[in-house]
């Protein structure tokens, strides 16, 4: 019997730390004993092989775009028509698929409500539980046209999958101001929505170490700069056709809370 051989992963890029199985899957009744990237690392590679469409969704596609955050769930999105067969991959791998508790559902909304959570890690607890989780594309307002191939977050270099679908940069800003639109201001889901929104703008847009500007530095003239710059961003992709036929609202309304003019919670709700 071989013994498994891994590798330890750089961390360059703002990509995670893990260790890469090189060894074929193990049984499907053992996979809960890697760890949580791996898992997710053997579970897109069977949806992928399986002509499952996957597309890099949440803490995964924040990370990219320079938020600092631990990554707690590995979110997907999913062609509606593909939505079931993949959760059953994930099940029949060994990767249970579990009911959000009905406190997640009050604070997080849709995004426990329509997302299909499979845990892959052997702990339950909340503390140290963790997801794969796939949500429709349908709820996520994406578009096909919208999306590139990248290579993937969960691991730096992934050689079970090399590349995974992820949305362009003012597609992923125009997908969570839509869905915004979609909800009354007093809910779950909108409270999650309006937190990622500032979390893009401070860290990717504004590029600023905190993610906000405070009171000791909102005068500077680099922060300023950084204002300016981040508004002829917005202002490019205005230019540049990106938002959808009657959406260029969605330009404007990014413009002014990037020069400070807007608030996020003033975005259109339900």
């Amino acid at each position: 019997m071989s013994q498994t051989e891994t590798i330890t992963t750089s961390t360059s890029n703002g990509h995670l730390s893990q260790q890469i199985c090189l060894n074929p899957p193990p049984n499907d009744d053992q996979i809960l004993h890697y760890e949580s990237a791996q898992v997710v690392d053997m579970a897109l590679e069977r949806l992928q092989r399986a002509g499952m469409m996957l597309i890099e969704w949440r803490s995964l596609l924040y990370c990219r775009m320079n938020v600092p955050m631990i990554v707690k769930n590995y979110s997907y999105v999913v062609p509606d028509e593909q939505l079931t067969n993949a959760s059953d991959i994930l099940s029949i791998m060994g990767l249970p698929l579990s009911t959000p508790s009905a406190c997640f559902l009050v604070t997080a909304g849709d995004f426990q409500s329509k997302g299909y959570f499979h845990r892959v890690t052997r702990w339950t607890m909340s503390s140290s539980v963790q997801y794969m989780v796939l949500y429709p594309l349908s709820f996520s307002s994406l578009s096909l046209s919208e999306l590139e191939k990248e290579p993937p977050m969960h691991l730096y270099s992934s050689i079970r999958c090399p590349s995974i679908y992820v949305p362009s940069r003012p597609a992923v800003y125009a997908s969570i101001i839509r869905l915004m639109a979609k909800y009354p201001l007093a809910c779950g889901t909108r409270t999650v929505l309006q937190s990622d929104l500032a979390g893009l703008i401070g860290y990717d847009l504004l590029q600023l170490e905190d993610g906000c500007i405070d009171s000791d530095d909102d005068e500077t003239q680099e922060v300023s700069d950084r204002l300016v710059q981040a508004s002829l961003i917005v202002e490019a992709w205005g230019t540049g056709g990106v938002w959808r036929k009657g959406e260029e609202w969605i330009g404007d309304a990014l413009n002014a809370v990037v020069v400070c003019v807007g608030r996020i919670e003033h975005f259109p709700c339900k």
